[in-house]
Parts: C-alpha cells; structure tokens; sequence
C-alpha cells in the first residue's frame, strides 16, 4: 500500500511542477506583453485612478472623449505625413525621369553618350536635392555641361 501512496505523492509533484512551469510561463508572456504596451495598461489605469479620486461619471466621460479626439486627430497627422512623403517621392521620381530624358535628348543632339556613372550621380543629386530645384539644376549643369529647366 505505501508504494501505491509513494506513486500518487510523485504524480502529485509532478503535477503541481507542471502546473507551476505553466504558471510561469504565462507570466513571463504577460511581462513581456506588458513591456511591450505599457501605454495601455497607464492610459487604462489612468482614468480609473481619475474617477476614483474625482468620483465623478462626467469628467472620466470628458477625459476618455478626449483621449479618444487626440488619439484620432494623432491617426489623422500621420496620415498626412504618409500621403505627403508618397507625393514627394512620386515628384521626385518624374522629376529624376523628365530630368534625364531632358539630359539624354541633350547628349543625343551633341552626339555625346551619358554613362551609367553620371546617370547615377544625377539620380543623387536628384534625390539629395529634391526640395531645391535652382540646386538640382546647377549641380546637373555641372555634371554634364547642359542647363536644365
């Protein structure tokens, strides 16, 4: 009979080992969550510790309504921000691209060849200078002698 009670004491342990590997696992993953978004557990608890301190339903209404307009006009600007930098890049692109046909038809009439190395460097300065059109053309000019409006 005491071998039988030694047996379920194991099983017992075991059981209660592997319960508690899990337990900590858990743990750990509910750490690393909480690190990783710490933002929402404070922006969470802040309200609550607001209402408990004012007990007033209007202002937590008031503060989650603003929380909510910030979070959106925040949503809004970085929109803009995208849509702002994917217009700035297709500029930049047309204008590499009209830029170089402009400079190829410019080698072409003055029977000279534009190499890859002068493409490149174009290229750069386009994309350096993309803000700076006076800056595009006099660098431009002088990489390849043509002036280029």
């Amino acid at each position: 009979m005491r071998h039988f009670h030694g047996n379920m004491d194991i099983e017992n342990r075991m059981v209660r080992f592997l319960t508690w590997i899990s337990i900590k696992a858990f743990i750990k993953k509910i750490s690393v969550w909480c690190k990783k978004y710490w933002q929402i557990l404070v922006g969470a608890a802040v309200p609550i510790v607001l209402m408990l301190v004012f007990r007033k339903k209007g202002d937590l209404e008031k503060i989650l309504n603003r929380a909510r307009d910030d979070y959106e006009k925040e949503i809004n600007v970085i929109n803009s921000a995208h849509n702002k930098e994917l217009e700035d890049r297709e500029a930049a692109r047309k204008l590499y691209t009209e830029s170089i046909k402009e400079i190829e038809k410019r080698y072409t009439e003055s029977k000279q060849t534009l190499d890859r190395k002068k493409k490149k460097e174009i290229e750069k300065i386009i994309l350096e200078n993309s803000n700076n059109p006076d800056e595009i053309t006099r660098r431009i000019a002088e990489i390849t002698g043509f002036e280029i409006y």
